[in-house]
């Protein structure tokens, strides 16, 4: 089975490092890529949008094969965009505690209805440079709670400004596209960053063909690497 992994805001292609290697293991091939603005994938952050990403991925998705997309956080927007862009190349998207929204929703509105978020009072945003920052202070508590030490030092190394006009696109979405290829959900109910409340609002709005849960943060990735690869398994078909 074909995997690409998709990180989320702030983040970089490093979050999957113990996820990666397990699907390896499990004889699947496994693309980790960075997304444009961060890592080996540097450029400015105010001419990046949602298509700049999508047009960064989509060469990603082998032509005559399907692959399963798995994808946290913010960029839900962008698996979904990919469903619309590819949907013959995509055998699933799994999303993860992710913005999965309908047709013409901004991942910005539905961020600020979160009013359980830690992550809220906490962001900063660059309106010259096009960019929004999250304050270390608020990465243990917000993002890596039930994370060990190691991990947490990790993401206070790497973590980095995210480019902002993706959150502010309008999904482009049909149903014969997008709406062709099927979906999945993680919840992750101790999230404190998209919190089950935010995560049930999805889910209410954009009918999946399985939801399953495991009680970790918003970085089960990190904090429970092999309860989250056996998921994504059952939920690939594996």
């Amino acid at each position: 089975m074909n995997f690409l992994l998709i990180h989320g805001s702030w983040h970089g292609a490093w979050c999957w490092y113990k996820v990666a290697p397990r699907l390896r293991t499990e004889g699947h091939r496994v693309i980790v890529p960075d997304l444009p603005g961060r890592g080996r994938a540097q450029r400015p952050r105010q001419l990046i949008t949602l298509n700049t990403m999508a047009a960064h991925l989509v060469p990603l998705l082998p032509e005559g094969e399907q692959t399963t997309i798995v994808v946290h956080s913010r960029y839900g927007i962008l698996a979904s965009r990919l469903a619309e862009l590819a949907p013959e190349r995509i055998a699933r998207t799994i999303y993860l505690a992710s913005f999965m929204l309908p047709e013409g929703a901004r991942a910005a509105d539905y961020f600020r209805a979160d009013k359980g978020s830690h992550l809220r009072p906490h962001i900063s945003i660059g309106k010259l440079g096009m960019w929004d920052d999250l304050a270390p202070e608020i990465y243990h508590e917000g993002l890596y709670h039930d994370c060990s030490t190691d991990d947490v030092a990790l993401g206070h190394s790497l973590l980095c400004r995210e480019p902002l006009r993706p959150a502010l696109a309008r999904l482009a979405l049909t149903e014969a596209r997008y709406g062709s290829v099927p979906r999945a959900y993680i919840r992750l109910t101790e999230d404190r960053a998209v919190t089950p409340a935010l995560q049930d609002r999805c889910l209410s709005e954009t009918p999946v063909e399985r939801v399953e849960e495991l009680m970790a943060s918003h970085s089960a990735y990190f904090s429970q690497p092999d309860a989250l690869v056996k998921t994504i398994l059952r939920l690939g078909g594996s």
